[in-house]
């Protein structure tokens, strides 16, 4: 079955496993809780490298290479079409195979001068940049690239 048939049949995203969520679409396994979830603290986007790097070394649900999505990969989970819900209760544009109860914003990846990491809203799908030690709200869902057939 072809990426195109899969999306069909089953949608973009199918549960994985009782801790994962695969996105046929592009080629990504995504964890059903956030950081927020899984630690029970807010986290600055260095702590969640760390955490990422704890979860690692566990080989957590199996692999080793858990990381923060890009802002693109986190973009691609706003969708107005579907809904859940953040840790206060409010609606958040995202798939409802994931965990309700997360943080509304999400650290990725990206950084730009060094001090200001990328965080998306799930509220608005806007993206802002805060300081890479705020731990205010933070929060992100960590990723993995599905590894290729060899």
């Amino acid at each position: 079955m072809g990426e195109q048939d899969s999306e069909q049949a089953g949608g973009r995203f199918i549960e994985g496993d009782s801790e994962t969520i695969i996105d046929g679409a592009k080629r990504l396994v995504w964890l059903k809780k956030d950081t927020w979830q899984m630690a029970g603290k807010w986290m600055a986007q260095r702590q969640v490298i760390e955490f990422a790097g704890s979860l690692n070394r566990k080989r957590f649900a199996g692999f080793s290479n858990w990381r923060l999505p890009t802002t693109s990969e986190a973009k691609s989970l706003f969708d107005k079409k579907q809904k859940n819900s953040d840790n206060m209760g409010q609606v958040i544009y995202l798939s409802d195979l994931f965990e309700p109860g997360c943080g509304f914003l999400c650290w990725t990846s990206d950084v730009r001068h060094n001090i200001q990491g990328v965080r998306l809203n799930f509220r608005k799908g806007v993206t802002i940049y805060d300081d890479i030690f705020r731990v205010s709200r933070g929060a992100s869902r960590l990723v993995r690239d599905i590894e290729k057939d060899d």
